[in-house]
């Protein structure tokens, strides 16, 4: 893992952390290969749980590293590259990835963020899809996911009219869940991820996470079905008895499942 990209992982969550604070985190071709990189050992590890997405120092990714000028978006060459870079995107992660908006995330910063399923704000943070006041099209699949998020119109206003908003502003426009003061943003995360690793089935986590995604795409009947057939394919499992006797004797449960091991094909 680059320098630019650190992993840790201790008691079931992951922190990943952008580690440019120099340069406010700003995303360059390398952050994108190890990002990608980052988030499939963590998909194929079942020693984590949950992940969590912040940065070094006062950002958490103020956009593409703009080093290049006027050149940065200025390609002629070849393209052959994907709105959605990472070679293993947060959706694709079987664990919940929460993401720690430590500071400022504009731009790509903000893409990257809104694929996680949990976003948690700082107060004195700067936050936008800028991309339509540098003359390009957002990435990141942001017009998909924005919309499901927020409502159609207040995504038109954030991607098309390209508005910076504060973190309190943010909070508001339904960009997060949580806005906490800066130096108080990891910590809400962790216990948020700690909470979840500790109490929650992992098996059961990423296949709820997996319909969350796959059913905004599918009729209501056959989601219906597909929700059945992961009911089906929990109960009876260790995790289910393990959940139950836990809560009869009032102790943190003891989680046996593996995502790995025990992953449905119906959601692959």
């Amino acid at each position: 893992m680059s320098d630019e990209i650190l992993l840790e992982v201790s008691d079931g969550v992951a922190v990943i952390t952008f580690n440019r604070p120099d340069a406010m985190n700003t995303f360059t071709a390398g952050m994108m290969d190890r990002l990608g990189e980052a988030y499939r050992r963590c998909d194929e590890d079942d020693a984590v749980k949950v992940v969590v997405l912040t940065g070094a120092g006062k950002a958490f990714c103020a956009g593409a590293d703009m080093s290049g000028g006027g050149d940065t978006f200025d390609t002629q060459g070849e393209m052959n590259f994907s709105s959605c870079p990472l070679s293993f995107q947060a959706w694709d992660v079987r664990k919940p990835v929460i993401a720690a908006l430590n500071g400022h995330a504009i731009g790509v910063g903000m893409g990257i963020a809104i694929q996680a399923d949990i976003r948690v704000l700082a107060e004195e943070g700067k936050y936008g899809f800028l991309q339509n006041r540098r003359g390009v099209v957002a990435d990141f699949a942001v017009e998909y996911v924005l919309p499901k998020i927020v409502g159609m119109e207040r995504a038109f206003e954030l991607v098309v009219r390209a508005l910076r908003l504060t973190g309190k502003e943010a909070l508001e426009w339904g960009l997060g869940s949580r806005c906490v003061p800066a130096d108080q943003v990891l910590e809400t995360a962790l216990e948020i991820a700690r909470d979840m690793a500790v109490n929650c089935s992992p098996l059961v986590m990423g296949i709820h996470k997996r319909l969350m995604w796959k059913g905004q795409n599918m009729q209501r009947d056959d989601f219906v079905a597909l929700e059945t057939k992961m009911l089906h394919h929990t109960m009876g499992r260790a995790d289910a008895v393990e959940g139950g006797m836990a809560y009869v004797e009032r102790r943190d449960p003891r989680w046996s499942s593996s995502v790995t091991q025990e992953w449905p094909e119906e959601l692959n």
